[in-house]
């Protein structure tokens, strides 16, 4: 075969990995949604009735809020990453299927947590969970850029190699912080629950990191020629 249609061979692999990738997102992020059951309204129900019923789900629509943001996160990041790889090989190709492993649990996490927001278990696992996601990514993203040159194009500035490593273990970081937080704080007047806010932790984080970097890096993240996209 010409070196041309090895190329295009290379592409072809590459797009259906990543396409593999969007379907189990796709699906992850509708689970999240089908998780939460809408409430069963009766005959002679007032509206205020019916108005609890809502009030009810409001621990659900919070995990669904969180989650459904969370794996968007990792999504852009996944998109983003792949932007660079020219090649792929059976380690890259394991190690994305171990992180869409994380990504498909979390619906059954976030309901899990959603269903018992007051205990710490529950917390513990939709953490530990999106943790997980979050260091497998890192993990992924080390190979490709350890790797730059035979797997990948770009990342050729540190400081852009720094700002892509410090961006992916934001997420991570601030999860583990919550349980952490949820461990060590006292149950009894429930100032454990005070790790239930964590999260909105993430975007000031990220904000604060694009200005640490600077403007300059952060585009330089986000910009560099997608080796890809040949014609």
């Amino acid at each position: 075969m010409s070196q041309a249609g090895n190329e295009l061979k290379k592409e072809f692999q590459i797009e259906r990995m990543i396409l593999f990738t969007d379907a189990v997102f796709a699906i992850a992020i509708t689970l999240l949604i089908i998780e939460i059951k809408s409430p069963e309204v009766h005959k002679g129900m007032t509206t205020a009735q019916m108005a609890d019923q809502l009030l009810m789900l409001t621990p659900k629509f919070i995990g669904f809020f969180i989650s459904f943001f969370v794996i968007a996160i990792y999504w852009r990041s996944h998109h983003r990453l792949f932007s660079f790889v020219k090649d792929y090989d059976d380690k890259l190709i394991w190690q994305n299927f171990a992180f869409l492993f994380s990504i498909i649990l979390m619906p059954f996490s976030s309901a899990y947590y959603s269903d018992n927001t007051s205990y710490s278990l529950p917390f513990w696992f939709y953490s530990f969970n999106i943790a997980l996601t979050g260091l497998l990514n890192y993990r992924m993203l080390a190979y490709i850029i350890k790797h730059k040159g035979r797997i990948s194009n770009g990342f050729d500035d540190i400081k852009a190699r720094q700002l892509a490593r410090s961006r992916t273990l934001i997420v991570p970081v601030i999860f583990l912080l919550g349980a952490l937080i949820d461990m060590i704080l006292p149950r009894e007047n429930g100032l454990n629950m005070l790790s239930r806010f964590t999260p909105a932790l993430i975007w000031p984080a990220i904000f604060m990191l694009n200005r640490y970097f600077g403007k300059a890096n952060h585009l330089e993240y986000h910009e560099k020629p997608k080796a890809r996209h040949r014609k």
